[in-house]
């Protein structure tokens, strides 16, 4: 996508949906309907450039009912580095537990063990093809109109080869959901994203 083409598909990123870590997630219609979320870099540092990069080489190849579907991205020469998601309508899965979701109508028993359900599907089919997310949490479980789950936020994800038990790096993820092992002794597995999502 060209910049311009998604500063127009957002009106001048004047319809923000939230901000996390990583960026700004705006709202557009693209010129052929399709509604999608902009994801703008907070800065241009290294670190975010590398989340950036990392966040299209995980997404690109993965295809799951449970994952957010990546539509493109802008190119390195770019003004601005954007991402572009599907748009999940219904708000993360915080909004309908604590936020102003959760009050008109809170999710029932049996919805959230289907959305619990979906999220360890999602999760069991990337630590299957070798990803582990490291940032698992609700405000990452987007859910559309439906109610069906979308796992979104890919930027702190890694890459983990199949024949080792763990990879040793610095803990990153969100405090309260970072698994005590990994933070303490520096040993990440697919347990981590198990225990992040509880």
């Amino acid at each position: 996508f060209s910049y311009e083409e998604l500063e127009e598909a957002t009106e001048n990123f004047s319809r923000e949906l939230g901000d996390g870590g990583f960026g700004t997630v705006y709202y557009g219609i693209l010129k052929d309907g399709r509604a999608v979320a902009v994801k703008r870099l907070f800065e241009r540092s290294i670190k975010r450039v590398e989340q950036f990069k990392n966040e299209i080489e995980i997404l690109k190849s993965l295809k799951h009912p449970n994952l957010v579907i990546l539509y493109g991205c802008t190119t390195r020469y770019s003004r601005e580095l954007l991402l572009v998601y599907e748009y999940i309508s219904n708000g993360t899965l915080a909004d309908h537990l604590h936020g102003d979701q959760a009050q008109p109508r809170p999710i029932c028993w049996p919805g959230r063990l289907s959305i619990a359900i979906q999220t360890a599907s999602a999760l069991s089919f990337l630590h299957a093809s070798g990803i582990i997310h490291r940032d698992v949490k609700t405000t990452n479980i987007l859910l559309d109109s439906n109610y069906q789950v979308k796992v979104a936020d890919f930027g702190l994800s890694r890459l983990f080869p199949m024949n080792q038990t763990h990879i040793s790096t610095a803990p990153q993820g969100t405090p309260g959901y970072v698994d005590p092992e990994y933070y303490q002794c520096y040993r990440l597995n697919e347990k981590s994203d198990v225990y992040s999502f509880g």
